[in-house]
């Protein structure tokens, strides 16, 4: 895509990072109706916090992140790193020793142009050059998980009514090559 580079993020950036971490948590529990959930909303927002910090204190080791950025500004991000408790307790331990997929933000402008699409292939072949060949990921947000099952069918585990009537929690299971085959270039629409 013209003019949109994905590149690590600099530690000289992390106000703007956790800014844009605020805004994109913010947008994302408005439009899955539940930005009443204030508490959960600041567990996240700390977590995603913590989680670029122990990329910048790791080097990109315990935790990594790719940026997308369009003329210097942030508009993507995506991160890998160990799967998380939630994911663990709810598979009886299955992907304990799994690297993980964690939460995908594009911008709402920028949102339906490609940019999750070019992040995905850009994390994948990261994981392949690191040799790893299947990830795992989890989501709880309604509208991520009709992205996910569109692109990977359905989860390998679904927990019905998981954090309340009608909210429901899927865990799904990624080989990194085939992967790699479904968001490739040619998917990213200009």
């Amino acid at each position: 895509m013209k003019d949109i580079t994905i590149r690590r993020p600099g530690i000289e950036e992390r106000e703007s990072i956790h800014t844009f971490f605020e805004e994109m948590l913010v947008d994302t529990f408005e439009k899955n109706n539940v930005s009443d959930m204030k508490e959960l909303l600041q567990e996240e927002i700390l977590d995603k916090k913590r989680y670029i910090a122990q990329d910048f204190e790791t080097e990109g080791e315990e935790r990594f992140f790719l940026l997308a950025e369009h003329k210097g500004e942030i508009i993507g991000s995506i991160e890998y790193g160990p799967s998380n408790d939630l994911l663990n307790s709810c598979t009886g331990g299955e992907f304990k020793d799994m690297l993980e997929i964690g939460t995908v933000f594009v911008r709402p402008d920028w949102q339906k142009r490609g940019i999750s699409v070019l992040l995905m292939y850009s994390l994948f072949e990261e994981l392949k050059e690191k040799r790893v060949e299947e990830v795992c990921f989890d989501s709880g947000y309604k509208i991520a998980q009709g992205i996910w099952c569109k692109r990977f069918g359905s989860p390998a585990y679904y927990l019905e009514n998981y954090w309340g009537e009608g909210f429901h929690h899927m865990v799904w299971r990624v080989k990194v090559k085939e992967a790699l085959v479904r968001f490739a270039p040619k998917a990213v629409e200009p």
